[in-house]
């Protein structure tokens, strides 16, 4: 099992993973707008994201997004999505690909990498709380939603 940055040479098959991602949250699967959704964070160079293959086949991903604090005139990175298809659970690949996620945004001397999640995935938290994420009790997160 390897670990790597996706390219856009990877599109068509991270598409149909990122399409089953999206339904594992509840939506319609729709690989073009998953594909085109993807294509465009490549073409805008929005984002970084992490492969996990095995024997050939994508097995997992984590999606990372660049942000700005201010405060620290510094960059950081959001975890926004990881993702190991059921099958591949439980064998260490979401590990790797934060582990991954983590020695890339040191390499950038990103001051932090944040993440939100549900807060009855216990199994997602367990393993964020063993890497050294650490949970924030100071802030309150606000949505404005828009659509």
């Amino acid at each position: 099992m390897i670990v790597r940055r996706a390219s856009k040479e990877d599109l068509n098959q991270l598409a149909v993973l990122f399409d089953e991602y999206r339904q594992f949250y509840g939506t319609s699967s729709n690989i073009k707008e998953s594909y085109n959704f993807l294509k465009q964070r490549f073409e805008n160079k929005e984002s970084v994201i992490f492969i996990h293959i095995k024997d050939q086949t994508f097995t997992g991903f984590v999606l990372l997004y660049q942000g700005f604090s201010s405060v620290a005139c510094s960059s950081y990175y959001i975890l926004d999505d990881v993702y190991v298809t059921p099958v591949f659970r439980r064998q260490g690949s979401a590990k790797q690909l934060i582990d991954t996620a983590i020695l890339f945004a040191r390499h950038d001397n990103a001051l932090r990498i944040s993440l939100e999640t549900q807060k009855n995935n216990y199994h997602s938290i367990e393993l964020y709380e063993k890497m050294g994420f650490v949970k924030d009790t100071e802030f309150q997160t606000y949505h404005c939603f828009l659509k």
